[in-house]
């Protein structure tokens, strides 16, 4: 399973129509989605099984036949709740897709108070009688147009979209305080600054002190709050990172597995092969011919 990354690199859709499709099954033992977060809006479907997803710090348990919303900026992530297996589909899309070149009230009054917050919105959409369902209606309908491609499936695309922020709008709560968000924020915003560095330097040795000396905080204090957010150490996690950018360079490149383990940070070729291997199930090499025959 291709795994999303952070900050996620993926490009959703072109300039003309910024929006993705995709749909992921999640065998048993697997991470249902890894923390990550992009520009994007992005709805969730779950398509079968049950999960738990978070967006900021809130948790949301997700039934099949549910969604949940992800807004711009938002780091995000999903658990899964026993050992059965499960599956989602997943919409993300630039707000600018809702945008019109001149000055839209459509847009000022509906889509960027939902963007910046100023707008609360219901995160977890469940199938309850009423507008919910309506919206769980023109989600399904706006995957089915993006696999099918009618004619004018772009334009059937947004006119869901625009009916499914209609909906989140009239049924939203004004924020007291949009601005003030709190010690969380705060902490948020200085995890993904530690992401970013990871990103930026994961092909150089680095160290827990230097991805926490690059957002100003103690060692022990930023270990403390990357392992609550992430559910993972920041060595863990970087790891995580190299072995995904290694499985991507094993896919699209004809370097050497040794060049592969130096390139994205590992000094240590039996310790990268191991590790490769705890990650994705195969070694190294088996995993390149799994992929290319």
């Amino acid at each position: 399973m291709d795994k999303l990354l952070l900050k996620e690199d993926r490009i959703h859709g072109d300039v003309s129509f910024p929006l993705g499709s995709y749909y992921m099954e999640i065998p048993p033992g697997s991470d249902v989605l890894d923390c990550h977060w992009h520009e994007e809006m992005e709805f969730l479907l779950l398509t079968s099984g049950r999960a738990q997803f978070r967006i900021e710090t809130e948790y949301y348990e997700v039934c099949e036949g549910e969604c949940i919303f992800v807004n711009s900026g938002e780091l995000h992530a999903g658990f899964r709740t026993d050992d059965s297996p499960c599956s989602f589909k997943a919409l993300v899309f630039s707000p600018s897709i809702l945008y019109s070149s001149a000055f839209d009230l459509a847009r000022v009054n509906y889509v960027d108070p939902v963007m910046k917050n100023s707008l609360i919105v219901k995160r977890h959409i469940t199938a309850s009688p009423g507008w919910q369902s309506e919206l769980l209606g023109r989600l399904q309908k706006s995957f089915r147009y993006l696999d099918n491609k009618p004619p004018a499936y772009e334009l059937l695309v947004k006119s869901e979209l625009f009916g499914i922020f209609a909906l989140l709008s009239a049924n939203g709560i004004p924020a007291a305080n949009a601005a003030e968000r709190g010690q969380d924020h705060f902490r948020l915003e200085k995890l993904k600054s530690a992401l970013k560095y990871i990103q930026d330097n994961y092909s150089r040795k680095i160290s827990t002190i230097d991805i926490a000396a690059s957002v100003d905080m103690s060692e022990g204090h930023f270990c403390r709050v990357f392992k609550h957010y992430m559910k993972k150490t920041p060595v863990e996690y970087l790891n995580y990172y190299r072995i995904t950018r290694a499985a991507r360079l094993l896919e699209e490149t004809g370097m050497k597995v040794l060049e592969v383990a130096m390139e994205v940070g590992f000094d240590n070729l039996s310790y990268f092969i191991g590790l490769f291997k705890r990650h994705m199930g195969m070694t190294p090499s088996k995993y390149r011919s799994s992929r290319t025959s």
